[in-house]
């Protein structure tokens, strides 16, 4: 069953429009629910937004948003100070790399690698969001993080007009833009990411989403909580142990699976006879878990 205006929804971003707008327009849409967001896309990207509604925004940090899926575009020989299409040209006439040559550095780009954040980005330095600095044209020397890219393949490539496109399944956090940039780099060249668009992230598809004017079908659209994380692992509670977790006690349970290989989940929902959230739980000790998060209370 689902509660009104509250649940899950994926809308399908058009690129120039900004994820902030996309937002906007679902909370109008609802009447001014409560509408968070599990990561936003540059307004030169498309694709996957996931949003949650109403109590959901609770669950964003427990529901599965990994591996992100794109599918993005890299134009080499030219570079734009934003690395993407909404920039100025600040490098042209660079080589275009050979077709063997591009597949060749692929296998650099996988596995645990650093990156450096675009410098038109929303990284903080000094309190103050980096593109800010750069719209004033501040140059800036971002620190690399650590993230995982799980693979990277070329899907096609014209050597002609040097334009590459690209499927790359990757851990939050990656920057696209940075990955063409880099990849151009290792190249001996420059480049910029010609389009962007996220397929996936976690349990969610884009597949599924709602294009942002179809709007009206919202209602229909919104996922209720019970059926987004019912492939995960969770348990269903019996009176006794929701009325200990609504004063925010322990509970013993045996019920929950082992993950494949013997490891033990040591998150995972409980809901009632209802199919309504109780609470996140989280495991301390053997069958021993305790409430992260209070959903349903009486």
């Amino acid at each position: 069953m689902k509660e009104d205006n509250e649940g899950f929804l994926t809308v399908d971003k058009p690129a120039g429009v900004s994820s902030f707008s996309v937002v906007a327009a679902v909370r109008r849409h609802f009447g001014g629910v409560k509408t968070g967001h599990a990561g936003t896309l540059d307004p030169a990207a498309s694709g996957l937004l996931v949003l949650a509604l109403g109590k959901a925004t609770r669950l964003l940090p427990f529901v599965p948003l990994e591996p992100k899926l794109y599918r993005f575009g890299v134009r080499f020989g030219v570079q734009t100070d934003t690395l993407d299409v909404d920039g100025s040209v600040i490098k042209s006439g660079c080589r275009l790399p050979s077709s063997a040559a591009l597949e060749a550095v692929l296998p650099r780009f996988t596995g645990v690698v650093t990156q450096v954040p675009p410098e038109f980005s929303a990284v903080k330095v000094g309190g103050v969001r980096a593109y800010k600095l750069a719209r004033q044209g501040r140059h800036m020397e971002l620190a690399p993080r650590r993230i995982e890219i799980f693979s990277l393949s070329l899907l096609g490539y014209d050597e002609t007009a040097g334009q590459a496109e690209f499927e790359a399944s990757c851990s939050g956090g990656t920057y696209i833009r940075s990955l063409a940039r880099d990849l151009a780099v290792s190249l001996g060249t420059c480049g910029y990411a010609s389009s962007v668009r996220r397929i996936a992230a976690g349990i969610f598809n884009v597949g599924r989403s709602l294009a942002l004017n179809e709007l009206e079908r919202a209602e229909e659209a919104l996922s209720p909580v019970h059926e987004v994380v019912q492939g995960l692992p969770h348990i269903t509670v019996d009176a006794v142990q929701k009325k200990r977790l609504e004063q925010g006690s322990d509970i013993v349970t045996e019920e929950v699976a082992v993950k494949e290989g013997g490891e033990r989940y040591n998150t995972i929902f409980a809901f009632d006879g209802d199919d309504k959230l109780v609470a996140v739980l989280k495991r301390k000790t053997g069958s021993l878990f305790h409430p992260l998060k209070v959903f349903l209370r009486g």
